[in-house]
């Protein structure tokens, strides 16, 4: 019998390969219920192989974490042009939808519960994700001619990230406490609260035309 040729990969194909292997595994159940010989499984590899590439399964497990952000974040940037304009309940719903992914939600969990987001060296510390959606928003908001201060945003960022990470996380036993169910129109309530007082919060000014937008209008012919 021919033993098929052996697959060489990259240092980069490798690690991708078993990252995805982690987040399909995630994906169906948290970090408690899976080790590094599962993830060896799914992706097709030794066991060794991936102790090589991530050491510890903290490590993998961050690192899995750390690419699915990326991954979320990258899209939260694509639509940036599209919902700039929508107002504060299309940011909500983009970013209630996002955490709504039951593997964020075990992700955020692990991290929270094992400490790791405590530490120094955790991923959002080197990689500043938020400072870069936060970027993006403030060009976009000068590119359409409004002026919002860079603390109005970070604040509505801050406050909208909370907030729904700790209404997604926790939601049926929040409203448990108040005798009540979880329910979609319940979580479509809280979500259009939340718009209403970023809205109220920040409302961006008209930015100042431009000297050459100043002298187009006054050399203007009136009518």
């Amino acid at each position: 019998m021919v033993k098929a040729p052996r697959l060489r990969r990259t240092p980069e194909e490798a690690r991708r390969v078993i990252l995805d292997a982690t987040l399909g595994l995630l994906a169906r159940s948290g970090p408690d219920a899976i080790g590094l010989k599962d993830v060896a499984r799914e992706a097709g590899v030794s066991h060794a192989l991936v102790t090589h590439y991530f050491g510890t399964f903290d490590a993998l497990i961050e690192a899995a974490f750390a690419a699915h952000v990326a991954t979320t974040r990258a899209r939260t940037l694509e639509r940036v042009t599209e919902i700039a304009g929508g107002g504060p309940a299309d940011w909500i719903e983009l970013v209630a939808d996002q955490l709504e992914d039951p593997l964020y939600g075990r992700l955020a969990a692990w991290a929270l519960l094992s400490g790791r987001v405590d530490q120094q060296d955790f991923f959002p510390r080197r990689d500043q994700g938020f400072r870069k959606v936060a970027d993006a928003i403030e060009l976009r908001l000068a590119f359409d001619g409004q002026r919002a201060g860079r603390e109005d945003i970070e604040f509505g960022m801050l406050l909208v990230l909370s907030s729904l990470m700790g209404y997604t996380l926790a939601r049926r036993a929040l409203w448990a406490g108040f005798g009540k169910d979880s329910t979609p129109a319940r979580d479509a309530w809280f979500r259009e609260r939340i718009a209403a007082l970023i809205a109220a919060q920040a409302k961006p000014e008209a930015a100042p035309a431009s000297p050459r937008r100043k002298a187009a209008k006054k050399s203007a012919p009136r009518t």
